[in-house]
């Protein structure tokens, strides 16, 4: 009497799929099963790699999802029907980068290079930003499928090449050009991006004196010299080299350097009035609310110029405040963003053992996600995100108090696997980092191996035994993280949280914690974060 009926049972997963489910299928042109018929998900597949035998079968929409999943298998042979196309044979490869303005002319615009004819990747370019004159030049690299691009070359307007190639007809009744696709809806809504065109100019003019504490900039460089012996304490205030080291090249900041962390022109803010500009460019600015002390502020500052971070000491915990400023305000005057917008944290985990556990607390936000779901789901939109990454066993989601969010890093990881980009944590739909590929066993059966100091961080997923969940590796994409490529997607991908702020917010608290560690405060952790404006998109925000 009193006791509550036993829950429901979780719906059964799919059952493994094989290349015996190949037959009788239909090929598909796309590469992936969220854009097959939803109504007909288990009648289709498509070829991840015809060659090496690599299928993915449609099957779903799974419980919650209103489109179909995909699962690869390896082995297979092509079916007895024809299939939609056959395999287009490699391109020769192109002149290689470096490529300039003068290789621009002749060539066809295109949305994105991936999405050229591989045949001809030559003939193409793609457009960074029309008014700046900025362009990507499409290229071929051998053994791979699709074109690649070059950096933004910055070409004078009367380099400018035209939408298609002008050449004299060959005879009456050759057809005309194909008219030119309409131009995209101006753009609207906050983009942050550490890695913005002119980020090293932007970067000169941040701020790095966080709590007071130094860190490194352009023009000044650093190291870390002679490790306090054991059982010397750390001078006062913390030790703000890292390991109980004594920093060189950071001297005390300039007199009335206000003790802040700014980022020079990090956010961009459309209004829906410009197709390219933004109407305000604003600099992103953290204060310590309450007592820091940092690990190593020589790692304050922009990780690899594509997110941000702070370093935070071990044993401790650190209220900071986020806010917006114009570029062009030197006092800092907060300003309120017109639209909601979302700011992510990546590399949630712990230290060897479980020690030095991270944690942020976020209140006053109105969603959280993450790959997987969140607070409400995954949100729509946000086609980056996968529903078969699981965060179960990474991060651990509390809520400590009405309208705060605790998010706790549960699975231990190491400086090798921090990501530096938001290409190192979400996927590309349309390309070779799909959903699917985050559970496809290797060809040698392991996924993972031990690493860390004494090799003791032990992650080893024999797929045989351990099954293919998570077992699936970075390719080799010049989009990802040279350190990262080749190890499993699950030492980054299920380690990070976006939280979504309303319309009109100026500034947003949140709180670090680092937890004890065996020698703190020698030692800590630092924290990464960016806005949820994906790099693999390379366009502004649409409202």
């Amino acid at each position: 009497e009193g006791c509550l009926p036993p829950p429901s049972p979780p719906p059964p997963s799919p059952p493994p799929l094989t290349c015996n489910d190949l037959a009788g299928r239909t090929e598909i042109p796309h590469k992936s099963c969220r854009k097959a018929d939803p109504g007909d998900c288990s009648s289709i597949f498509t070829w991840k790699d015809a060659a090496s035998g690599v299928a993915r079968l449609c099957h779903g929409p799974e419980p919650g999802s209103s489109k179909c999943s995909g699962q690869l298998v390896s082995g297979c042979t092509p079916p007895s029907v024809p299939p939609f196309a056959p395999p287009p044979t490699p391109p020769p490869p192109s002149a290689p980068p470096p490529l300039t303005c003068s290789d621009l002319a002749g060539r066809i615009e295109v949305d994105k290079c991936n999405k050229a004819d591989s045949d001809a990747c030559y003939n193409y370019y793609e457009v960074k930003n029309a008014a700046k004159h900025k362009y990507k030049l499409c290229y071929a690299e051998e053994g791979e499928s699709k074109c690649a691009k070059t950096k933004s070359v910055t070409c004078l307007p009367t380099s400018a090449p035209t939408t298609a190639p002008t050449a004299a007809p060959t005879s009456a009744l050759a057809s005309p050009p194909p008219p030119s696709p309409p131009p995209s809806p101006p753009p609207c809504g906050l983009r942050i991006e550490f890695d913005r065109d002119g980020s090293e100019a932007d970067r000169a003019n941040d701020v790095n004196n966080l709590g007071g504490f130094p860190g490194p900039s352009p023009s000044v460089a650093t190291s870390c010299d002679g490790a306090l012996g054991a059982g010397v304490e750390p001078p006062t205030g913390g030790c703000p080299c890292g390991c109980g080291c004594v920093c060189s090249g950071l001297g005390p900041a300039p007199p009335g350097t206000p003790q802040q962390l700014r980022f020079a022109k990090v956010a961009s803010l459309y209004d829906g009035s410009h197709q390219t500009e933004p109407v305000q460019v604003l600099d992103l600015i953290l204060t310590n609310e309450t007592e820091y002390t940092p690990w190593s502020s020589m790692r304050n500052g922009r990780e690899g110029k594509r997110l941000g971070e702070v370093s935070v000491a071990a044993n401790t915990d650190t209220r900071f405040k986020f806010r917006f400023a114009d570029s062009n305000d030197t006092d800092g005057t907060p300003v309120a963003v017109a639209y909601g917008f979302d700011f992510c944290l990546f590399d949630i985990d712990t230290g060897v053992g479980g020690s030095l556990v991270e944690s942020v607390e976020a209140c006053g936000s109105l969603n959280y996600f993450h790959h997987g779901g969140g607070k409400n789901g995954i949100p729509e939109g946000r086609g980056y995100l996968c529903d078969n990454i699981k965060v179960d066993g990474y991060l651990e989601i509390t809520t400590p108090s009405a309208g705060c969010t605790l998010v706790t890093g549960l699975r231990e990881g190491t400086g090798a696997d921090n990501p530096a980009t938001w290409d190192d944590v979400v996927v590309d739909p349309d390309g070779d980092l799909t959903c699917e590929a985050y559970d496809m066993c290797p060809s040698s059966g392991v996924s993972g191996f031990a690493r860390g100091p004494g090799n003791r961080v032990v992650d080893v997923q024999t797929c045989a035994t351990d099954g293919i969940e998570g077992a699936g590796l970075f390719p080799s994409s010049t989009d990802i993280s040279p350190w990262l490529r080749g190890k499993p997607m699950r030492y980054t991908m299920p380690k990070f949280v976006c939280f979504t702020y309303a319309a009109g917010t100026s500034s947003f608290e949140l709180t670090y914690r680092v937890g004890p560690g065996e020698r703190a405060p020698y030692y800590g952790r630092n924290f990464f974060f960016s806005g949820a404006s994906v790099s693999a998109q390379d366009d502004p925000p649409q409202c």
